[in-house]
């Protein structure tokens, strides 16, 4: 049983009916970490209680997660990427020209900081440009009848916003610089922390933290527009204020969690495109909306890494969010030049559909291109 199928069926209910259905799905059918050991285990991150969301880092089976208020995972929750937004090989979420709308998550977030009337939001971003040429939204919670809360860049750097109008400036951002951000906001005041350090706080206008049952929508507004470029990951909310010292904390977590990482193997070279696999229609990938598609390249020098073949095979997305890209029309004989990794390092591709080039060895060395064309 998931989250959609138990909204599904308590369409109509209110919040307290939605815990309660929340509640039965823990008995029914558990994370895997509780059935398989009888509790779940305290997680690396995030290091502290409080928290009713995270996007679990490099946990590719349960990245997204409802806890309860002891920190026991509840359940998972769907993340849908919305146009060009891609899953990283850590889970992590890559923004440029699309976002994720967490529609299974905003109801149950929504609900514990209306209990609370406190919130925080965490999250570790790297924007791919400051300052932002416009306004984009890393992080929103709102519907058609408002918008309770939101994380912007904009000329300044980072900015709160709450209730859809008042907005607060945080602190400047780096572009291409990872920034540990947490967010804190009680019935009273807001308080800020970069890298775990304090970075501002003041006073909130009243009912800035009682939110309704709205959507989670990250990398975009609610409703899609203001579009933010970058990565993201690390994000969690809390049904609560976090303090300065819990604030520095998570900070030192997180980029433990992240030191532990290796590299992925990168190869980039010059080549020419040899033949491509054809690409199935929308009509037939049904009911994915997202597809890979195998190109075989000759390899006319490699500029880094190692590569001593004559050709290289990789995947590129062709089909996003249901909508044909024109690297799917391409014709042989293009000269290019790609930075690809092996496709065994990128787990988060595992269930994705692809068309591969028929003869081929399935067993042959695969590649994965995450840009469109090229690097």
């Amino acid at each position: 049983m998931t989250l959609r199928s138990l909204r599904q069926k308590s369409a109509g209910a209110s919040l307290a009916a939605l815990a309660a259905c929340l509640l039965l799905a823990v008995v029914v059918n558990p994370v895997r970490a509780v059935a398989e050991t009888g509790t779940a285990p305290a997680p690396a991150w995030p290091g502290v209680a409080g928290a009713v969301f995270g996007l679990r880092d490099g946990n590719i089976t349960t990245p997204f997660v409802a806890f309860d208020p002891k920190g026991l995972e509840l359940l998972t929750l769907d993340c849908a990427p919305r146009g060009r937004a891609l899953f990283g090989r850590f889970h992590e979420l890559l923004c440029d020209g699309g976002s994720f709308h967490l529609r299974e998550a905003g109801p149950w977030v929504g609900m514990q900081v209306a209990k609370s009337g406190a919130f925080t939001i965490e999250l570790t971003l790297t924007p791919a440009e400051a300052p932002a040429k416009s306004p984009g939204v890393l992080f929103a919670y709102g519907d058609n009848g408002g918008e309770d809360a939101a994380l912007l860049q904009d000329s300044t750097g980072l900015a709160l916003r709450v209730g859809g109008k008042k907005v607060f400036a945080l602190f400047a951002l780096g572009a291409g610089t990872p920034v540990h951000v947490v967010v804190t906001c009680d019935k009273e005041k807001w308080a800020a922390y970069c890298g775990g350090k304090p970075a501002g706080s003041g006073a909130l206008p009243a009912g800035a933290t009682a939110w309704g049952a709205r959507q989670l929508v990250i990398g975009a507004a609610w409703s899609g527009a203001d579009l933010w470029r970058g990565r993201m990951e690390g994000i969690a909310i809390f049904s609560r204020a976090l303090t300065a010292t819990e604030a520095t904390g998570e900070a030192t977590v997180s980029k433990a969690v992240q030191a532990e990482r290796k590299p992925a193997t990168k190869i980039r070279f010059r080549g020419t495109l040899l033949r491509q696999a054809k690409t199935s229609s929308i009509e037939e990938i049904r009911p994915y909306t997202r597809s890979l598609t195998a190109a075989e390249y000759k390899v006319d020098r490699v500029l880094a890494g190692e590569w001593k073949h004559p050709t290289i095979t990789v995947l590129h997305w062709m089909i996003m969010d249901g909508k044909r890209l024109p690297i799917a029309d391409r014709q042989p004989g293009m000269a290019v030049e790609l930075s690809v990794e092996p496709l065994d390092e990128h787990p988060q591709l595992e269930s994705s559909r692809r068309d591969e080039i028929e003869g081929n060895d399935i067993a042959a060395d695969l590649f994965y291109c995450e840009s469109e064309t090229g690097p």
